[in-house]
């Protein structure tokens, strides 16, 4: 690992709240759900949506019976995508209905819908495991940082993966992804971020 990401690790971890948490679920299914909703999608929306479901369809026994388009798309669709994940969702549902909840990272992966970040997501809260969650924020202030050099997501966590040791993941997922929310946006705040020195892509005026 490079001295200059280990400092900008720190100075993360430093900077933000030791606990941050972006969706929160009253279970590991609905959890599960929210996550495949939050894709190409805002976190707010996929907690709205996720609630108005489950006030509707208690939990995967409910929503398996479930017609996705006829039911579950039009109390979704405000994520978008939501024909294809009122499917995934349902397929999921009495798939876990049947086999219970995912035990390993390898098992979330075989799941309709679950691609690295939404198994990651769950792997880091459910199972306590080191877990690099890259998302567009991360994949975006990640690459400003200079600590990954790629656009693809799931290059991106094989780069961190593989430059970081497991230690660092889950709470510079954390970290890096809160920082693109608040400073580090698409329309970056360079003037007030404290690790403009550190940055190869910061543009101070």
């Amino acid at each position: 690992m490079r001295s200059s990401d280990i400092e900008i690790a720190f100075l993360l971890d430093s900077h933000y709240p030791k606990k941050i948490s972006f969706l929160e679920a009253k279970n590991p299914f609905s959890f599960l759900v929210t996550v495949m909703l939050s894709a190409s999608s805002t976190d707010k929306k996929a907690s709205s949506a996720a609630s108005a479901l489950f006030a509707q369809y208690k939990d995967e026994h409910e929503i398996k019976d479930a017609d996705p388009i006829k039911d579950i798309e039009p109390i979704i669709h405000s994520v978008g995508l939501g024909k294809t994940k009122a499917i995934n969702i349902v397929k999921c549902a009495s798939i876990i209905s049947q086999n219970g909840l995912p035990k390993s990272f390898s098992e979330l992966v075989k799941l309709p819908g679950v691609g690295n970040k939404t198994a990651a997501c769950y792997a880091s809260k459910y199972f306590n495991e080191p877990a690099v969650i890259a998302d567009i924020h991360f994949t975006r202030v990640a690459n400003r940082l200079g600590l990954i050099d790629t656009t693809n997501r799931d290059k991106a966590q094989a780069e961190i993966m593989k430059h970081f040791d497991s230690e660092y993941w889950t709470r510079l997922s954390m970290t890096v992804n809160l920082h693109g929310r608040l400073i580090c946006r698409p329309k970056a705040k360079c003037n007030e971020c404290f690790l403009s020195k550190l940055c190869p892509s910061a543009k101070i005026i």
